[in-house]
């Protein structure tokens, strides 16, 4: 998979199949669109293309946007050649970019640099200034161009449509357990360990500390959840506390893992994948150490008692 990151790097094609959008987290309503253009670009034998962003939109045009990226970009691109496509240009989003109007946009970059036989994109779809191009501004665009326009049939879970934006709000609820039913997959992100002040090793229940490789990553809400640590191709389960510590009056925001195995060793210095499974109770502030120290035992047995039960319904 070619990628461009830029529209000064980009050489005009003589033909394509192209979808345009942000595309985080590559939800199964993105999937639809991307797996589609992959089949008619290996049918007509041309190239299958997506034009994206980064960063997000959403840091750019809002002053007060928090971390909200359901996955970095290296792993978007991951993704991305995974499904079959085969160029990415990804536009560096800028305010001077945001007031592009949509009838530049699609001129000068859709038609001029891609040249596309297809279009795909979603029915709550938009691009440019002021969001003006839309299905209505996009289908008229593919009338007069002699481009054919594909939108997919808008996939739902409970009778909500699936978009990145539900997504999150499952994960900000730490409805984690049912964000599979969107993404195909487990939420999770790419983190490096850091060193922490060992509280969990004085507790007798050692943990990593971590922190997303992205600054822009969505972290789940406070909490204490039933983890799976991917490390050089082996799988681990593992609860994970996201929070403040409360019960010691910490002031710090810190991710940990246990690791749910004996036959692992540490994760120290290490980068490494972790995916939430379940959450399993808030962040509570405990009278003492040793009531702390019982609440985590029957955390411990919580989740050991989940994971058969997500062995047999996941394959994890």
């Amino acid at each position: 998979m070619e990628i461009i990151r830029s529209i000064q790097e980009m050489k005009p094609l003589t033909s394509s199949v192209v979808t345009v959008g942000n595309y985080d987290g590559i939800h199964l309503g993105h999937q639809d669109v991307l797996n589609h253009i992959v089949k008619i670009a290996k049918k007509e034998s041309i190239p299958s293309c997506l034009i994206t962003f980064d960063p997000n939109p959403a840091y750019v045009l809002s002053k007060d946007s928090k971390p909200m990226n359901l996955q970095d970009i290296n792993s978007k691109m991951a993704l991305l050649e995974e499904i079959g496509i085969d160029q990415v240009l990804i536009i560096p989003f800028t305010l001077e970019f945001s007031r592009m109007s949509a009838e530049d946009f699609a001129e000068n970059i859709i038609k001029k640099l891609f040249n596309p036989k297809l279009i795909s994109v979603g029915e709550n779809h938009y691009f440019g200034f002021n969001k003006r191009g839309d299905l209505a501004f996009l289908t008229k665009f593919c009338d007069e161009s002699n481009i054919e326009l594909h939108t997919p049939d808008i996939r739902t879970v409970h009778d909500k449509p699936i978009s990145s934006t539900l997504t999150r709000k499952l994960i900000a609820d730490g409805l984690l357990d049912q964000v599979p039913a969107l993404l195909g997959k487990f939420y999770g992100f790419n983190v490096v360990t850091v060193y922490g002040s060992n509280r969990g090793k004085s507790l007798n229940f050692p943990t990593a500390n971590f922190i997303p490789l992205s600054e822009y990553q969505m972290i789940p809400e406070d909490g204490v959840y039933l983890s799976q640590v991917l490390l050089d191709g082996e799988k681990y389960f593992g609860m994970t506390n996201i929070g403040y510590r409360p019960t010691f009056d910490e002031k710090k925001f810190v991710m940990e893992v246990h690791i749910l195995s004996d036959k692992f060793t540490e994760l120290y210095d290490k980068n490494f994948y972790i995916e939430f499974l379940k959450k399993i109770r808030n962040e509570i502030k405990f009278e003492n150490k040793e009531d702390l120290i019982k609440q985590i035992e029957n955390d411990k047995e919580v989740c050991i008692k989940l994971i058969d039960s997500f062995k047999e319904k996941y394959e994890v």
